[in-house]
């Protein structure tokens, strides 16, 4: 049976021949479940005749031992030439944890929990770069039934084009640290669409135009609010229609034909 090492190595082997030159490579890293791990008997054997014990902490230390390795697994497969990781926030990031197990010069931190998450200022602090995609303002698949059971599923509520366009990550990085002097690690942003509930029949609705919304805000960082842009979405979103793109309706047609008197709310500078 070949070792884990092998089968990756090959993997990443033909990542890099198909998609060379790479100038990051997305580990994941999301979501591992250590109830899997100690409730698996290979596991808590291999881990307990190791002497690293059965505590969070040692599981911890295993995946950024294993983490390692691959990253030099995927340096290899570039021919010895540095890649930049990106992990996402995970128990590795956590309050205290992150430069214990990974390097400020080898990975970039993508953010999936809410943008006033704390441990964004500590991986700031800290010399990391971070990709924004704060699941409250940029998880597109959010605000549908639940599909394990009933009521809606986790990260209601939905959200609409004007929390998209108004998710200044700039911002909301200096609200939490008090100082604008950590731009410069901010690489970005990207909108997540998870395809539990879409699939080739819902995505273009899903996706558009909150797709633009996302667009002018990482593209041009506006100090405006959603509002501002307002009759500009609607006669987007026409456009994307006349195109053939089945883009969600916003709001009635009449609004589109009379600009400004649907307007709920006035347009005002966000702060």
């Amino acid at each position: 049976m070949k070792k884990y090492t092998e089968v990756l190595g090959t993997l990443y082997t033909e990542f890099v021949d198909m998609f060379s030159p790479i100038e990051f490579f997305h580990f994941g890293g999301d979501e591992v479940n250590l109830n899997c791990w100690n409730t698996t008997q290979e596991v808590t054997d291999w881990m307990t005749s190791n002497g690293f014990g059965l505590t969070a902490d040692s599981y911890y230390n295993q995946w950024s031992v294993f983490q390692e390795k691959v990253r030099q697994l995927v340096n290899k497969a570039n021919g010895n030439v540095e890649v930049p990781g990106i992990i996402w926030t995970s128990h590795l990031t956590e309050a205290g944890h992150v430069d214990k197990y990974l390097n400020n010069t080898n990975y970039i931190i993508q953010i999936w929990t809410t943008g006033t998450d704390p441990v964004i200022k500590e991986l700031l602090q800290k010399g990391y770069k971070v990709i924004f995609s704060n699941y409250d303002a940029w998880y597109l698949d959010c605000g549908s039934a639940s599909w394990v059971g009933k009521g809606l599923n986790w990260c209601a509520p939905y959200k609409g084009w004007q929390d998209v366009y108004d998710n200044d990550i700039l911002g909301l990085a200096k609200n939490l640290t008090g100082s604008d002097q950590y731009s410069n690690q901010i690489l970005g942003g990207e909108a997540a669409l998870w395809t539990e509930q879409a699939d080739d029949q819902t995505v273009e609705s899903k996706f558009w135009p909150r797709g633009a919304a996302l667009g002018e805000r990482l593209w041009t960082n506006p100090s405006n609010s959603y509002a501002e842009a307002d009759y500009r979405m609607l006669q987007h979103r026409y456009r994307l229609v006349t195109r053939g793109v089945q883009a969600e309706k916003l709001q009635p047609e009449w609004c589109r034909q009379n600009q400004g008197q649907c307007a709920w709310v006035t347009p005002e500078k966000s702060p």
